[in-house]
């Protein structure tokens, strides 16, 4: 078990109701933050070693706006932590042939039912990328937002590659956040680019019992809605009903060898958020009748005792075609096999 808030990692947030942020938009003060918070979404944390006291003050004041801090304040120190109502929900997730999408650095298209409008926007509250999307990162035309400035983990660009594998065997017991957890989380996971090379990620070695900046229910959560408009998980993904998730501490490998540990690794069991040409579909492009598994190590990790995510990019040890090293995994799975059952 673990507490995100104590560990060296990343998460985030939402948005304040339609008066806080028609008063920021009026000061000027969003429009600050994005002049300030150059590098967030940046491909190296160098952008944020040369910012400003004051940059990173207003960075802090941004993350500070985090609408579920009461909430998780309330239950990080509970040491007997309810159950899910019913009893224990166990299960397994497996694919054991076929190929694997890996996300490629794109900038993502903003939902307006998740994101808002120029003169109303949404989401824009917590670490920026974990939580929420700063009003000076987005591009906007007439009045509503298009697309992002940066690239991310989330959009339409992907690869590929074959020999995707993995194997989820999970127990949701613990119903909230707390000091403690009886969920349980074994995974592994791995593919292989063109040149033969086989990378893979493993988890959990400590699930995350309580969350940063968004509750991850004890580390593991099932039958729930995350992301989009959720608050639970950055907005950057779509709303999408999630069968079941997890977070947790683990380990990034290539070729048998430990590149990178501890990351905070995701997974998550969902419907369907891809349209044609695998492009990350909006709320209303959605497949409820279809899911997929996908698997996130962020560029993020949580800061030790601060209840919130820095930058810090992954290392996967995979090259882009502009010869950078890819800052974070996104891999999704279809071809599953799935059996859950509900504990006595």
């Amino acid at each position: 078990m673990i507490d995100l808030s104590s560990v060296s990692c990343t998460p985030s947030s939402q948005s304040p109701s339609v008066p806080g942020a028609e008063h920021l938009l009026r000061s000027g003060l969003v429009l600050l933050f994005g002049a300030l918070l150059v590098g967030v979404f940046a491909e190296s944390a160098r952008a944020q070693q040369k910012m400003s006291k004051k940059q990173k003050k207003m960075l802090m004041t941004l993350k500070k706006m985090n609408k579920a801090d009461g909430y998780l304040e309330a239950h990080r120190g509970v040491k007997e932590p309810m159950d899910l109502l019913g009893g224990a929900i166990s299960f397994t997730i497996e694919q054991s042939s076929g190929g694997a999408r890996v996300a490629l650095p794109a900038k993502r298209t903003l939902d307006p039912n998740v994101f808002g409008s120029a003169k109303m926007p949404l989401a824009f509250t917590g670490t920026p990328g974990m939580s929420g999307v700063p009003v000076p990162f987005r591009n906007t035309q007439n009045g509503e937002f298009t697309r992002l400035k940066k690239r991310t983990p989330f959009g339409n660009k992907s690869t590929v590659m074959r020999n995707g594998t993995m194997m989820l065997k999970a127990t949701d017991v613990t119903a909230t956040d707390a000091a403690t957890t009886e969920d349980e989380v074994t995974f592994k996971a791995s593919w292989e680019d063109k040149q033969g090379n086989t990378y893979a990620v493993r988890c959990c070695e400590m699930l995350a019992s309580a969350g940063a900046e968004f509750p991850t229910f004890g580390g593991v959560v099932t039958n729930h809605l995350l992301h989009g408009f959720s608050g639970v998980g950055t907005p950057l993904m779509p709303t999408e009903y999630t069968y079941a998730a997890f977070w947790g501490m683990g380990a990034v490998l290539k070729n048998g060898e430990v590149v990178d540990k501890p990351r905070l690794v995701h997974g998550m069991l969902t419907e369907y958020v891809r349209k044609e040409g695998y492009k990350l579909a909006k709320d209303s492009e959605v497949t409820p009748t279809r899911r997929h598994f996908h698997l996130m190590v962020a560029p993020f990790m949580p800061v030790k005792g601060k209840h919130k995510f820095t930058h810090d990019n992954v290392s996967t040890g995979f090259q882009l075609p502009n010869g950078k090293e890819l800052p974070f995994w996104h891999v999704m799975f279809e071809n599953l096999n799935i059996d859950s059952q509900r504990g006595e």
